[in-house]
């Protein structure tokens, strides 16, 4: 009888249990599909922890309680525990439900429960990454289905980031997400509060937390400690955030982002061009404080936090920098070369050189201008123009070895330059430009000084400016000042020496500037005209990463083209340039000049020298267009505006003895221009000072257009003098009355001063007194080496 009631209430509890696992599972069932409905089919961010588990099984008893099954299974039977038998495949499984489980196997099953879904949780470094918490909340899932673990409730859950999250950053979502899931934890711990706690720091201590508990440990505090313990106070202080604010992320306070009165002085000060430390800006505010600004004023802390932390970066340099210089600091967008083809595009720019070299016809050391060309599809760069300054004919020059190097181009940029986008002979006129004449279109940047739209010739300069620093006539802003004098010195030494002829002194002088300069002194403009095209091959024959890269064909190794490589590739490629023919070369260089035909001439080149042909009297009055060769003065080519060819001119008369030619005109301008800049600094040097220049008495004077000879002024009857008025005669008594003022002791001669310090020295000895001036001066002469000098030749004498 005993065992049938046995067995009865055995049958009666695995009813129950089986009836609570069915309604337990009916309502997980319905949570999570009005759940899923409620969130839209939206995954969660953070599966919530398990509040209750209704049955075990043996194996997770065991694993639980780190016995073998059993083990587990003969407890089971010895201490009689209620289990309900489902049938699985291979056979039948016990399920015991946890409510009739002893305490001790209770709660280790909750823990283990509780640490494999910590395990199957994703630990993440910031609370944006959504595709790992959807992945960890799947795993999760998967877990609570296997042990049947009920959901907690929605207070304790963690969602997905949604829109309230914008006014959070990103360690405030991490510090918020570690702090849910160790509330979380605790709240599903089989046990009391404290030992929840207790529980956390042993395991943390001994590195046994699952990855994400760790994670949280790490995160969970908004300012980070040396142990990160946690305790009863931190737990209820995190809770009661998460209970009043609806979260459990720490509240930081904002910035005051408002304007006070005192920003506009203070950006006024910092946006100077000169530069203002914060140091002088406090002072300057302090000075200018107003009292409706506040009491006092503020201190260097609040004005550097509010240009460090408050204030944009890029507006305080707006002021300090213009032009170029600002735009280094703001964004610039990258332009590609691809699909180009060579000489569809390039770029100019002139460089004047950081170095000095012979004047082609005087021999003084001076700077050159060069105009430089790069093909932008090959950064291929021809042979430059060389002069001495940046001029029509200078750029014209080396636009002519490009056409030469690579044919007729499409579009030529270049920067802002007047002597091209001003210029009628380049651009202007329509009829006689040379942008006209050879077909390609001129262009420049938008922006005037945007130095970054003509980047390659401009990167191009600054390897110039490396490579001239293997020159001893160098110019850098950081070379040393002394050195550079010195060198300069040495360099007119040799200019002289060679004027005279004297080589071997010039050669001496060279070695001794190389010397000092550690460098390179050119002694002729064919060896600085040299140097530069030798630097321009070295630049085709370098490496160029703006181009693709290839196999070295000595190494082996990968590298980029050079620019000589990549123009080669798209010959071999079928490329053929847009060439011309000599003698079309020469016309197209030939300078243009609009003028009008005055009796059956043309004056181009200036009014004294007239080019006349026979029939040119039939455009008389009209306006042609004239070519000039610049290095030949004796004939021009004329043509109508339209292009037409009229004929060659030959030239009938000149001004003066002889011809000039345009390059003789340009020299001749030049060289007035400076010396009127001569006169000028002669003038302003006589104002300052007041000294005249000494000019040679003439013996003839110009008298109303009269020429009158000295001899015939000495001749004239002599005026007579007239009577002095009061005034003079005042004057001269008070200047025949005042006594004659000593002369200085630094203008007499070194044997008076030397006889009166002897006279001084004297009186001292016998005991007379001088006066305070005198004693200063008897004191200090004898360290003079004028006074050593007259000692010298006294024991001389």
């Amino acid at each position: 009888m005993q065992g049938a009631g046995r067995s009865h209430a055995d049958r009666t509890r695995r009813l129950q249990c089986r009836n609570r696992a069915t309604g337990a599972h009916a309502r997980r069932s319905r949570q999570a599909h009005q759940g899923a409905e409620s969130r839209g089919g939206r995954n969660q961010m953070n599966a919530p922890l398990p509040s209750a588990i209704t049955c075990a099984t043996l194996a997770d008893i065991a694993a639980a309680l780190q016995i073998s099954k059993q083990g587990v299974a003969a407890r089971a039977n010895r201490e009689s525990w209620a289990f309900d038998e489902q049938s699985v495949r291979g056979g039948k499984q016990r399920r015991y439900p946890l409510a009739t489980l002893p305490k001790d196997v209770r709660d280790a099953v909750q823990l283990q429960a509780l640490h494999a879904m910590s395990a199957a949780q994703q630990p993440i470094a910031s609370a944006d990454a959504i595709e790992p918490l959807a992945y960890a909340s799947a795993q999760f899932h998967a877990v609570a289905r296997k042990l049947a673990i009920a959901p907690a409730s929605n207070q304790t859950a963690i969602q997905l980031r949604g829109p309230e999250d914008e006014e959070l950053d990103r360690d405030q979502r991490a510090c918020e997400l570690a702090r849910d899931r160790i509330l979380n934890f605790v709240a599903g711990f089989p046990g009391s509060t404290a030992r929840a706690i207790d529980h956390l720091n042993a395991e943390r201590h001994a590195q046994r937390l699952p990855a994400p508990l760790s994670w949280a440990f790490d995160h969970a505090w908004d300012k980070p400690r040396a142990d990160n313990r946690l305790t009863l106070k931190t737990y209820y202080n995190w809770a009661k955030v998460k209970k009043t604010r609806g979260r459990a992320a720490p509240v930081r306070r904002t910035a005051d982002l408002s304007v006070k009165p005192w920003h506009a002085l203070a950006v006024t000060l910092r946006q100077r061009p000169q530069g203002s430390c914060l140091n002088w800006i406090t002072d300057q505010v302090a000075e200018q404080w107003q009292a409706a600004w506040g009491e006092k004023p503020v201190s260097y802390h609040v004005i550097r936090r509010f240009f460090t932390e408050k204030f944009s970066q890029i507006d305080q340099l707006k002021g300090r920098h213009t032009g170029s210089a600002l735009r280094a600091h703001k964004h610039w967008k990258p332009r590609t070369s691809a699909g180009l083809l060579p000489w569809q595009e390039v770029h100019a720019d002139g460089w004047n050189t950081h170095f000095t070299a012979p004047h082609p016809i005087t021999g003084e050391y001076v700077t050159y201008e060069v105009w430089h060309f790069h093909d932008v599809a090959t950064r291929y760069v021809p042979p430059p123009g060389i002069g001495l300054t940046e001029t029509f004919e200078v750029i014209t020059a080396g636009l002519e070895r490009c056409v030469r190097a690579g044919g007729l181009l499409a579009v030529l940029q270049t920067d802002s330059t007047k002597v091209v986008k001003r210029s009628p002979r380049f651009t202007q006129d329509e009829f006689i430009a040379l942008s006209e004449r050879a077909g390609m279109l001129v262009v420049h940047p938008k922006e005037v000084g945007n130095s970054q739209a003509n980047g390659i010739c401009e990167n191009f300069n600054t390897w110039l400016d490396k490579k001239s620093r293997a020159l001893a006539t160098y110019q850098g802003k950081g070379m040393d000042s002394l050195t550079l004098r010195r060198v300069k010195k040495l360099t007119e030494k040799m200019v002289k020496a060679a004027n005279v002829g004297d080589l071997a002194e010039r050669d001496r002088y060279k070695a001794e500037a190389e010397r000092t300069g550690k460098g390179i002194v050119f002694t002729s403009r064919l060896e600085a005209e040299k140097w530069i095209n030798d630097t321009c091959d070295e630049w085709n024959d370098k490496p160029h990463r703006s181009l693709p890269k290839i196999c070295d064909p000595a190494t082996g190794k990968k590298r980029h083209q050079t620019p000589r490589e990549a123009l080669q590739q798209h010959i071999d490629a079928g490329w053929k340039p847009v060439a011309i023919e000599e003698h079309h070369i020469v016309d197209l260089f030939r300078p243009r000049v609009r003028c009008k035909v005055v009796r059956e001439a043309v004056s181009p080149i200036g009014k004294g020298q007239r080019y006349h042909f026979p029939g040119l009297g039939a455009w008389n009055g009209e306006e042609v267009s004239v070519a000039i060769d610049p290095q030949d003065w004796r004939a021009v080519w004329i043509e109508t505006l339209r292009g037409e060819f009229i004929g060659v001119a030959d030239l009938v008369e000149a001004s003066g003895y002889r011809a000039q030619t345009q390059y003789e005109i340009a020299e001749e301008k030049r060289a007035a221009a400076q010396m009127r800049l001569l006169n000028k600094k002669i003038e302003r040097v006589q104002a300052r000072t007041g000294l005249t220049l000494a000019v040679p008495a003439s013996t003839e004077v110009v008298i109303g257009g009269r020429i009158i000879d000295h001899a015939e002024l000495q001749a004239l009857p002599a005026a007579a003098p007239a009577a002095p008025t009061r005034e003079q005669k005042l004057h001269a008594r008070a200047t025949a009355i005042a006594p004659a003022a000593p002369t200085p002791r630094s203008e007499r001669p070194a044997s008076e001063n030397y006889a009166e310090w002897c006279a001084l020295d004297a009186r001292l000895q016998a005991g007379d007194t001088i006066s305070d001036a005198d004693a200063r001066w008897h004191r200090t002469y004898p360290q003079s080496a004028q006074y050593r000098a007259e000692c010298k030749k006294k024991a001389a004498a």
